[in-house]
């Protein structure tokens, strides 16, 4: 005589359709208490009442030179134009807060790497600076086809 073992049914699928019920509504009821009166905050690194100051070439000795020196590999390699806002702090003689913003992706880790490198000299304690730098192609039936990286006075 053979006993007869009951089936027992599957009780994972189950489960999990449970617990992902339980999980969805308890995700419904955290965004119905969300607030909707949330206002929209917009950060910048400029201070409230601050100026931004322009005035890199004073500042900041031989800095056409320094940066088509230092982006003119990149530039070459990569023949994007466009124009690269970069914005950064100066105390004394220490930069910080390099931010590039706009222009060619491409050209942003150099470009923030290029502006720590720059020679610049301020008495005043965290000023902040902006300037704005050209890539550009020149047509290679003039120049040989040399690659333009030019500071642009604003």
């Amino acid at each position: 005589m053979s006993i007869a073992t009951p089936r027992l049914s599957k009780p994972l699928p189950a489960l999990a359709s449970t617990l992902g019920l339980a999980a969805l509504s308890l995700w419904a009821g955290l965004a119905q208490a969300a607030p909707n009166d949330l206002e929209r905050v917009e950060i910048s690194g400029r201070r409230p009442g601050e100026v931004a100051h322009t005035n890199v070439r004073a500042t900041c000795p031989g800095v056409a030179e320094s940066l088509a020196e230092s982006l003119s590999r990149v530039q070459a390699r990569e023949q994007r134009e466009g124009v690269v806002t970069v914005s950064f702090r100066l105390s004394g003689n220490a930069i910080s807060e390099v931010a590039p913003r706009g222009g060619p992706y491409e050209y942003r880790r150099d470009v923030r790497r290029a502006v720590h490198a720059l020679s610049c000299h301020t008495e005043a304690n965290d000023q902040l600076y902006v300037m704005q730098i050209s890539f550009h192609n020149v047509d290679s039936q003039r120049d040989d086809g040399r690659q333009r990286i030019a500071l642009m006075d604003r």
